[in-house]
């Protein structure tokens, strides 16, 4: 290789680099696996290699080119395009998503169905910025800088974005496959009956949910193989008009699957982190049912319903959440109930009061918690025992309690004006808010489990019972 060569070469890197850079920018922009996306780039960088070995060994061995040898039986030249693309799209998708699941085997790197479609389109990107090098070289060598002008420009706004479109709905497609389990079940319940893959599942002897992978996965290279010879097909009749609509229909459309909330909810879960499910699941499976039914009389109202109710008892229920993702998906954004429902029923599992509590921060002399110990200042917030001193106390387990006001004690002497819930021991004050047992003499008794709560004056505890001296 001449220096000369070597010289156009790098100028081609630099210029196939630059819309490479551009669109790897916006695709990591807001990604929270950036390395692995990194990975992901430069292994597709060569993925080129195997393309390119193909085409030397047909061209040393023209005997086992099936692609010439349809050309040389069919002369319509139309016809022989469209199987030389097919081919070419063929291979080439392939080996882009081939990296994806390599990486994804490894390191588990798709969780839902949208990262399979990023993960996707970083690895066409890799593959699309190591093609365009071979371009820029050929198309600069052989018809000069002018012409290199006007085919660097398209292939940087169109060319680009076309593979990473293609890929797309591969990865698209191929996510669908690795969540087969669940998305199958919730499809079944929805009313779909899947012939196709039934058949295929009693031809190769297989289950269903493998059939449903095996037929997602072949339908994605499907798509992407149509997409991409229709791409090659308009270039080679230089129709540059139905060429731009094309790539602008397929961003709008996996743009809006890549807007969809069940392609972002996850469908992978660590079981050493999931929650045991609180419900029966012969009752679980029934209420399941009903959500199918209720799903196609299009009812997603009362679809939501449920389904909040069933995640309150066994949050980690996949085919649950995707029904509840879905409704919400049907339901227009204009619609009052879905911004009820979003206001009423949010994603995240609200904490019970006493979690809150536990949890809120103490700004002043601050004490969370204390076994057996004296503690002073303004606030406490959890305090297993011993004696509390201060303005107000939280939530006390048992001991000497003095000063204004007590949230919730659970047994020992409080003195004070005010007394929340007390289980047992000596309680004085002007008011009593609930008491678990015993004899209750003051001004005001507000809720008392078992006793006597009267009147003003003094009483006499036997036994354990309370003692009121107002």
């Amino acid at each position: 290789m001449s220096n000369y060569q070597i010289y156009l070469y790098g100028i081609s890197v630099v210029l196939a680099l630059i819309p490479a850079l551009i669109w790897l920018v916006v695709l990591l922009r807001d990604s929270k696996h950036r390395g692995l996306q990194l990975l992901i780039f430069f292994m597709s960088i060569f993925s080129v290699v195997p393309v390119f070995l193909l085409q030397y060994f047909l061209n040393l061995f023209p005997q086992f080119d099936i692609v010439q040898f349809l050309q040389a039986h069919i002369h319509d030249q139309n016809l022989n395009y469209i199987i030389l693309f097919i081919s070419v799209g063929v291979v080439e998708e392939i080996v882009k998503q081939s990296i994806v699941r390599i990486v994804d085997k490894k390191y588990l790197l798709i969780q839902t169905i949208n990262d399979s479609i990023k993960y996707s389109l970083v690895a066409a990107l890799a593959f699309s910025f190591a093609e365009n090098i071979f371009y820029i070289y050929a198309i600069y060598s052989q018809l000069g800088i002018e012409q290199l002008i006007i085919a660097y420009l398209f292939r940087s706004m169109f060319t680009t974005p076309a593979h990473l479109i293609f890929s797309g709905f591969f990865g698209y497609y191929y996510g669908i496959a690795k969540f087969s389990m669940n998305i199958i079940e919730e499809q079944k319940l929805e009313g779909k009956k899947h012939l196709f893959q039934r058949f295929i599942a009693r031809v190769m002897d297989m289950s269903r949910v493998q059939a449903f992978k095996e037929v997602m996965i072949l339908k994605g290279l499907f798509v992407a193989i149509f997409m991409h010879a229709t791409f090659n097909f308009l270039l080679q009749l230089n129709i540059v008009v139905p060429v731009t609509i094309y790539v602008m229909l397929g961003f709008l459309y996996l743009k809006f699957l890549l807007k969809r909330r069940s392609g972002k909810l996850i469908l992978v879960t660590d079981v050493s982190e999931s929650s045991p499910s609180s419900i029966a699941k012969r009752d679980e499976d029934v209420v399941i049912e009903l959500l199918g039914m209720w799903f196609q009389k299009k009812r997603f109202v009362d679809v939501l319903h449920i389904c909040q109710r069933l995640l309150e008892r066994d949050p980690d229920n996949k085919v649950v959440q995707l029904f509840k993702e879905k409704a919400l998906e049907k339901l227009s954004d204009k619609s009052p109930y879905k911004k009820i429902l979003m206001t009423i029923f949010p994603h995240k599992k609200q904490k019970s009061i006493v979690e809150m509590v536990k949890e809120r921060p103490v700004m002043s002399a601050p004490v969370i918690d204390v076994e057996g110990k004296k503690v002073r200042g303004e606030k406490v917030g959890d305090v297993g025992s011993g004696e509390i001193r201060g303005e107000k106390v939280g939530d006390v387990g048992g001991g000497e309690v003095s000063e204004e006001k007590v949230g919730d004690v659970g047994s020992g002497e409080v003195r004070g004006e005010k007394v929340g819930d007390v289980g047992g021991g000596e309680v004085r004050g002007e008011k009593v808010g609930d008491v678990g047992g015993g004899e209750i003499r003051g001004k005001n008794g507000g809720d008392v489990g078992g006793g006597d709560g009267s009147g003003s004056g003094s009483g006499v505890e036997d036994g354990g019972v309370f003692k009121l001296d107002l």
